[in-house]
């Protein structure tokens, strides 16, 4: 009501004064988002672990369900076994969290499973951290070191093949990507000087090794300088080569010599198909500062990092650690930067670019000023999960704590349903309490949390009304591509699918009028290419095709 009275009396006034009203009206209608904008309410929660230390930290959408990964320290609760120490937890629930089964990997010694990704026919990649040599490791070259370790699973979690990768020092493993040809990257930090390490330049270095899909090892890389570099982020860009970041102290020697700020910068080395370093930039001020994830956009990168500084490249900094945002173009160039954040610590690892152009961010907070509001814990030592909503040049739009009066954490543990619809698996220490209904096994040692969370402000359908609304195959492919899925007509009677290229360009838009749509590529280039399914003006489901010829 309020924008039609401020529009009525606009059109009275003169020039000057009707500028006046409508910037006004625009701060209210900017206002009016920021402040009514925190609606998103969990669906449905559930809570596992047992009487130790259980870690969520990444989740990924199958058929009908999800699979959680992280690490246990517990032998009893949800957990069936315990190798020893901390292992590997996997976890498969149905659509709304329910515990169908779970699988413990690991040794005698500390394991953890730090990420999982999705592999050629219905397998998957675990991305681990083992110092075991026993139990479900196969084979350690390295015994007593902590290494990379690589598993491929089958669709009921049982091993298909593992490989322990590093050498004879610290090698830690953090996070990877999987690649175009079937394999997948594992990206850490190594400090061995000899195994699977072909080059070691210092203490610590970024180091990327690649595994094709049957675990044999193609090719290792390392970035970094004569002290200590951490590898923390990497994407495989739409040109075949890789985005790599982290964190650096840059104090010379090595390949890593962009000019640094301060204490420790964040870092991004772009390298083409075959590794070889086409720009590399630095980035902060005279604290420390890293880059823990990107993101490809049409017309360049983003990155999410966190900033200990305030100077250099960074302003609006709020205190101890913020949420570092930066837009860069595609040489590395700073477009945009935005800090988000309170007084304490936030931390986040997960970024989604929405159908307005806009991110939403998913980390954490300690905070109860600046940027952060309805904070649910008691200590500021503790967390609550937070999410942010940006515009598309980085405006702060609204923000939501959610949790409760414990520890509440998250890594990468975040599933885009739509822009309105997620699931988030963390882990929670106190319950209930707020937004936090389970009730985790044990007190203060901490159980992964499990839970939907939908906006139910706006009146946009949930866009994507199954997991997996639609499937593409092959992908690559070179021919054709079909498009397979169940909301063809009547269903989606106004469905369509629009294929365009890295740079935004539309090349074609296919009307579903069958439950399997062939897209004839014979003419188009080799390269990557995303699509968009579509009903109305709502986003049910994007994804990315690669072509090959």
């Amino acid at each position: 009501m309020c924008y039609v009275i401020a529009y009525g009396i606009a059109l009275f006034v003169n020039y000057k004064t009707m500028k006046t009203l409508l910037t006004i009206l625009s701060i209210i209608i900017l206002f009016s988002e920021f402040l009514f904008g925190q609606n998103m309410e969990i669906t449905w929660q559930q809570c596992f672990g047992g009487s130790e230390n259980d870690h969520a930290y990444d989740i990924i959408v199958i058929q009908n369900g999800y699979l959680i990964a992280g690490s246990t320290k517990s032998n009893d609760g949800n957990i069936s076994y315990n190798h020893g120490a901390t292992d590997g937890w996997l976890l498969k629930t149905n659509i709304i969290g329910e515990l169908l089964w779970e699988k413990t990997y690991g040794g005698t010694n500390g394991d953890g499973i730090f990420r999982i990704f999705p592999a050629d026919g219905n397998n998957f990649f675990l991305l681990c951290s083992s110092y075991s040599s026993n139990g479900d490791i196969s084979y350690d070259p390295f015994p007593e070191s902590t290494d990379f370790w690589i598993v491929k699973i089958d669709s009921s979690g049982n091993i298909l093949w593992d490989k322990i990768v590093g050498g004879n020092g610290l090698d830690q493993m953090w996070t990877g990507t999987p690649t175009n040809d079937g394999g997948v990257v594992a990206l850490g930090w190594s400090g061995s000087e000899y195994g699977d390490v072909s080059v070691n330049y210092g203490l610590y270095d970024i180091w990327m090794i690649k595994l094709n899909s049957e675990g044999e090892i193609g090719w290792d890389f390392t970035i970094g300088t004569d002290w200590q570099d951490y590898g923390q982020a990497i994407i495989q860009t739409s040109d075949g080569g890789f985005l790599v970041g982290g964190s650096s102290k840059l104090t010379g020697g090595g390949n890593l010599n962009c000019e640094t700020h301060g204490q420790a910068d964040g870092v991004l080395i772009k390298l083409d198909s075959l590794r070889n370093i086409e720009w590399q930039q630095c980035y902060g001020g005279s604290d420390y500062d890293g880059v823990w994830e990107l993101m490809e956009l049409v017309d360049g990168y983003l990155f999410v990092g966190y900033a200990s500084s305030n100077d250099g490249d960074i302003s609006g900094w709020h205190g101890e650690g913020d949420i570092w945002t930066v837009k860069i173009d595609y040489y590395g160039n700073i477009i945009w930067q935005k800090c988000l954040g309170g007084s304490r610590y936030e931390y986040a690892t997960n970024v989604f670019q929405e159908s307005d152009g806009g991110f939403k961010i998913v980390g954490m907070t300690e905070s109860h000023d600046g940027d952060v509001s309805g904070n649910h814990t008691l200590s500021e030592y503790d967390n609550d999960i937070w999410m942010v909503k940006l515009s598309s040049d980085g405006e702060l739009l609204w923000q939501q704590c959610i949790g409760g009066e414990g520890d509440d954490r998250l890594d990468f543990g975040v599933v885009k349903k739509s822009d309105n619809n997620f699931v988030i698996a963390g882990q929670t220490n106190l319950g209930p309490s707020y937004d936090v209904e389970c009730d985790p096994y044990a007190i203060i040692y901490p159980d992964y949390w499990i839970f939907e969370i939908k906006d139910t402000s706006t009146n946009i359908i949930n866009t994507q009304t199954t997991d997996n609304a639609i499937k593409v195959y092959p992908n690559p492919a070179m021919d054709y591509v079909v498009f397979e899925t169940s909301l063809n007509p009547p269903n989606c009677g106004k469905c369509k699918l629009i294929v365009s290229d890295v740079f935004g360009q539309m090349l074609t838009t296919l009307h579903l009028k069958n439950e399997k749509t062939v897209w004839d590529i014979r003419e188009v280039s080799s390269g990557t290419y995303f699509y968009y399914l579509q009903s109305g003006l709502n986003a049910i489901e994007r994804g990315k095709i690669v072509i090959l010829k």
